[in-house]
């Protein structure tokens, strides 16, 4: 029984994988000479703290939570020790759900933030002789790679590129919800199929055809291989499985084969861009500022064909599952207030007529439908914690010292919730300003960071916020989003991303 559940232990500290925000002072919560000691820090004692044990005591039999709802773990630990806790998760950790002391946090950071992949992950590379990606990299090596996936991908209007085909793809996905009568698992797929298709069309530059089912063996190979992935992954999160780490298990080698197919799709279309590079550059009609992300990577000095691999391996792979799961969160709030719904409707109307094409333009009128995506994540926040990071330096958070190289979790979600009015209510307004541009609630931005913050923030947040944006725009310009009386207390847990303890039963109506 207790070698069942002996991965809980590194439940947390694997589960965690921006927006700018103006940084105010932030004064020590106490003077020098009253900062107490790291010891002193409230959490749970004796066999609690005992390596590998302690956080297996937390989890069922033992206790009462599961990996899958490790977030009302964070929450019981908040509510019987306070804002900072220690405690044993795998590695001496410390939860924080205080803003400054999370603001603290990123403040000191540094300037190679540290935060760990996941272990069988991490395992595949060094097994197979794999160069790291984005997710497994540290310090001067990560930076690196990071910097040239900045200029390409983080500018305000990156994503903007790629508004055709994705307009395209979200017009295909509206169809299908219009004329097809799904299942709630094959509406799910059909979630995860859209996020896939859109992502592909930035890492590829291509449709791959996901959403038309008929798309070649290779494409079929590739998709279902990221599905797996993701799987696996939840399956040694949850305490499912952890021989991995010892031997080449069948979960492993399951794991390997699906990573494989990724990288040769990967590689396969790297190697394409890099033809297509040296043949314009034989030619002469070399643009190094064309919005193409292949084309782009490829022409930057010092990116070897393995960096590029996996610079689109890490986009594509984060592209998908995730934003998959959180739009139909979104949805899912969008049909529990349909008040809300016919306001973000009437917007979108508006700005771009019944069946309009959704530009960069119009979407800067949308400002309704950026306040519900907020107030979404605020409600559902994407991962069990908010951002995970590794100290580089000693800190004081709430009068405690903190020293360096310890793991501390940021309760992001917990504090979305404590720091608002009426938190268990979708309300979008909370994030509209006033009549003199102060927003309605001023509550420090720091309570909703759904794609992390500051160096290491998520590298296609802006990709996966604009595929949200014209799937819900293009939906609410023909369709009703209901939901089937079963689904309408869905209860949500988390695997590797936020999830639902069964597909939700969505009803899609054509507007009259």
């Amino acid at each position: 029984m207790m070698r069942k559940y002996a991965i809980a232990s590194r439940v947390i500290p694997n589960l965690i994988k921006s927006q700018p925000i103006r940084w105010t002072s932030v004064a020590s919560r106490a003077n020098k000479d009253e900062v107490k000691p790291f010891e002193e820090i409230p959490g749970p004692k004796g066999i609690y703290n005992v390596p590998f044990i302690g956080p297996i005591l937390h989890f069922k039999p033992f206790g009462q939570f599961t990996p899958r709802t490790t977030h009302k773990l964070i929450d019981s630990l908040h509510d019987k020790y306070g804002p900072v806790v220690r405690v044993q998760l795998g590695r001496q950790s410390v939860l924080l759900e205080d803003l400054k002391d999370i603001e603290t946090v990123f403040r000191n950071e540094g300037k190679y933030p540290n935060r760990p992949g996941f272990d069988i992950s991490k395992i595949f590379l060094d097994r197979n002789g794999f160069k790291p990606g984005l997710s497994q990299l540290q310090g001067e090596e990560w930076h690196a790679l990071r910097t040239p996936v900045n200029k390409r991908l983080m500018k305000a209007d990156s994503a903007y590129h790629y508004l055709v085909p994705q307009n395209a793809v979200a017009d295909d996905f509206v169809n299908i919800l219009a004329t097809q009568k799904l299942s709630p698992e094959e509406m799910k797929d059909l979630f995860f199929r859209f996020a896939s298709e859109s992502i592909a069309v930035v890492t590829f530059n291509t449709r791959l055809g996901f959403l038309d089912h008929s798309c070649d063996i290779e494409s079929s190979e590739f998709l279902e291989a990221t599905k797996r992935v993701f799987s696996i992954i939840s399956d040694t999160l949850s305490g499912k499985v952890f021989s991995y780490k010892f031997y080449k298990s069948r979960t492993y080698l399951d794991l390997e084969i699906s990573y494989l197919a990724i990288h040769k799709n990967a590689r396969k279309h790297a190697l394409k861009a890099r033809e297509r590079i040296e043949q314009q550059q034989k030619d002469g009609t070399l643009n190094t500022e064309e919005p193409n992300l292949l084309l782009s990577l490829a022409s930057e000095k010092g990116l070897e064909n393995e960096d590029i691999s996996n610079i689109l391996k890490s986009l594509y792979m984060g592209g998908t599952n995730s934003t998959a799961k959180n739009l139909q969160v979104f949805f899912y709030n969008l049909a529990k207030n349909p008040d809300k719904q016919d306001i973000l409707r009437k917007e979108i109307l508006e700005a771009v007529g019944e069946s309009g094409f959704v530009d960069a333009k119009a979407l800067s009128k949308m400002s309704y439908l950026k306040h519900c995506l907020k107030e979404s994540f605020r409600l559902n926040n994407p991962m069990a914690t908010g951002t995970l990071r590794i100290l580089p330096k000693d800190i004081v958070a709430s009068g405690y010292n903190i020293p360096a190289g310890t793991t501390v979790l940021m309760s992001n979600p917990r504090a979305a919730k404590k720091c608002f009015e009426d938190p268990d209510k979708f309300i979008p307004e909370r994030w509209m300003r006033a009549d003199d541009g102060r927003k309605q609630d001023n509550t420090n931005s720091m309570a909703v960071l759904p794609f992390g913050h500051g160096p290491r923030n998520c590298i296609g947040r802006r990709f996966a916020v604009q595929e949200i944006y014209l799937a819900t725009s293009k939906v609410l310009q023909k369709l009703k989003i209901e939901l089937e009386p079963e689904s309408w207390n869905t209860e949500f847990i988390y695997t590797t991303f936020i999830d639902t303890e069964k597909p939700i039963r969505f009803k899609f109506t054509k507007i009259q």
